[in-house]
């Protein structure tokens, strides 16, 4: 199995070859591709031998160029023999607690380290052979991140539901060939925190620098979850203790390693109910994507978007965005402190009825919640939908924005949930 081309780029290479969609480059110099990373670790070389195939013809081109040189190709998919699916059962797996009725793509469990290095996403590790952490380390694929949850062999069997290979030995092994790795702590109360949260942290810490960051996330429970068994839920007093548990260990690493190390999620803050750290406390945002400082972000983008803020409008202005509930107080202070005359922002937090209210993040409302929960409400001159609810323009229910303007009869709009950008966005809507 090779890469199958999608558009070959004019004035390149692959056009001077006479190369066109629908090719298969099936090897670079005798070696086969399995993904895009295989292509491009390949090419970078002087004298290449690409087999190619066309129908059921096999074609070798000898090629020299120089090694940054692109040979002008797009694939049609970036992981020629496909994803990597988890055989892992994970007891907090979100994809076996999804309702049915969803978008198909929605219930593929993938783990496939090479989607690690590419867009970042999680992986345990746990159906990676020696043969990949020998091609991980020759093909210099880092940083990868790695979910790890604990550090204790069988302690994470059991969180995973299935036999894995030993994951400190894993991270050993990346560490003698230079990988750098961030990883995340799934945090089941009752499971894996304790004595063994303070184990694993102990064991990831002491891997430093291979293991450059660490977030300790919250286990998110969906009203359709099936495995028996139990989790402790998250409250305010059990949030504190774990707050407080991060800030002696960044004292600790921050002295030893020069660096805090280990953060917390931004739903601990939220659910003690305790102010987010500055943005140097997050040094550089390391695990921005999977919620650790968005908090941050989003209040000092809010203090930027009161200074570009203008007194008044050129018109007056009314719109609505929604929110999920975990968010809706900070959202809610925000839009309550704007100074603008003839400008307002209505908040709507969005109960969740797709997953259950336990699931209160923005990310994972549905596109039915937002009709139905708006329907018959004044929402103004427009309605604002944060872009982090969407997935190639529609919600995960695939409802799409067109859907919703048609129901609610207003203009809707997806916007990055970030107050400047919004308060940029009125100060253009108005104008």
């Amino acid at each position: 199995m090779g890469g199958i081309i999608s558009r070959v780029e004019p004035g390149g290479i692959a056009e001077d070859l006479g190369w066109r969609a629908g090719d298969e480059i099936v090897a670079i110099n005798g070696h086969p591709l399995s993904d895009i990373i295989d292509f491009r670790f390949y090419c970078a070389d002087e004298f290449l031998s690409i087999e190619l195939k066309r129908n059921d013809r096999r074609m070798v081109f000898d090629i020299e160029k120089d090694e940054d040189l692109p040979l002008g190709v797009e694939f049609t998919e970036i992981l020629f023999d496909g994803i990597r699916s988890c055989g892992a059962h994970c007891i907090f797996c979100f994809v076996e607690q999804l309702p049915k009725g969803l978008r198909k793509s929605l219930y593929v469990k993938d783990d496939d380290y090479r989607l690690s290095f590419l867009d970042g996403n999680f992986v345990t590790l746990a159906n990676v052979t020696d043969s990949d952490l020998d091609r991980i380390i020759t093909q210099r694929l880092s940083p990868l991140y790695v979910s790890v949850h604990a550090t204790e062999h069988e302690l994470r069997d059991k969180i995973l539901g299935r036999r894995s290979p030993d994951i400190l030995r894993q991270i050993d092994k990346l560490t003698e060939g230079r990988i750098s790795l961030h990883t995340q702590i799934v945090l089941c109360r009752g499971i894996n925190d304790g004595e063994h949260l303070d184990r694993t942290i102990d064991d990831l810490a002491s891997r430093y620098p291979t293991v450059q960051s660490i977030a300790i996330v919250p286990v998110g429970i969906s009203a359709h979850r099936r495995n028996p068994l139990p989790i402790g839920s998250m409250d305010a007093k059990y949030s504190a203790e774990i707050l407080d548990k991060v800030k002696d260990w960044q004292y600790n690493f921050i002295r030893n390693y020069v660096t805090r190390l280990v953060w917390a999620s931004d739903e601990f803050y939220l659910s003690a109910g305790r102010s987010v750290p500055s943005a140097g406390a997050y040094e550089g945002f390391p695990q921005i994507e999977n919620g650790v400082g968005l908090v941050r972000k989003f209040k000092d983008s809010a203090g930027r978007a009161s200074r570009v803020l203008p007194e008044s409008l050129p018109r007056t202005l009314r719109v609505s965005v929604v929110t999920g509930r975990s968010a809706a107080a900070l959202v809610n202070d925000w839009a309550g402190s704007l100074r603008c005359a003839n400008m307002s922002i209505n908040v709507f937090p969005i109960t969740n009825t797709l997953f259950g209210e336990m699931v209160t993040v923005t990310g994972l409302i549905s596109g039915k919640d937002v009709i139905g929960q708006l329907a018959g409400h004044d929402v103004g001159d427009a309605l604002f939908i944060p872009s982090v609810a969407l997935r190639d323009g529609a919600f995960l229910d695939d409802v799409t924005i067109k859907d919703v303007e048609n129901a609610l009869g207003v203009p809707v709009e997806a916007i990055e949930p970030r107050p400047y950008q919004l308060v940029k966005r009125l100060i253009s809507y108005a104008g």
